[in-house]
């Protein structure tokens, strides 16, 4: 069964960024979905086609990331991306800001905007109906098929 209620994504390699956005969150309830790979990232959000996504920017992920991005309006049309980095990777705002990044910070400590800008995104997506079985599963935090 496919989760059809919009997410919020991170994929980052250490944690650090997870830790900042939940404190930013508080008690808003929008649980963050951890990744650490850009391909496990999209592969969340093709089960969310509507989410919102939130990738650290590495020297190592740059050209996969850019490329996602290039295919987003046609992959995900309803997803937006916003890009967090190492100060040391601030040159390139406006390239990935050119590629569609909605957001783009060098701050963990100062995670405020992009949380509200993804809570905003996150309320606005139109949620289609859900049986009384498929709000349960979408509630649990594992798919139905992980059953033990």
């Amino acid at each position: 069964m496919e989760n059809t209620t919009p997410k919020l994504i991170l994929c980052e390699r250490t944690g650090r960024w997870a830790v900042g956005l939940r404190r930013e969150l508080g008690d808003v309830g929008v649980r963050v979905y951890e990744t650490r790979s850009l391909a496990h990232c999209w592969e969340v959000l093709a089960e969310s086609p509507a989410g919102f996504v939130v990738v650290e920017l590495t020297r190592a992920n740059i050209d996969g990331l850019l490329r996602r991005m290039a295919r987003l309006q046609a992959d995900f049309p309803r997803a937006r991306v916003a890009v967090v980095a190492d100060r040391a990777l601030s040159d390139h705002e406006w390239l990935l800001r050119e590629a569609g990044a909605v957001h783009f910070t060098c701050s963990p400590r100062r995670l405020g905007p992009l949380a509200r800008l993804a809570v905003r995104h996150l309320e606005q997506v139109p949620v289609p109906p859900q049986t009384p079985t498929e709000r349960i599963w979408a509630s649990l935090p594992w798919k139905e098929g992980d059953r033990r």
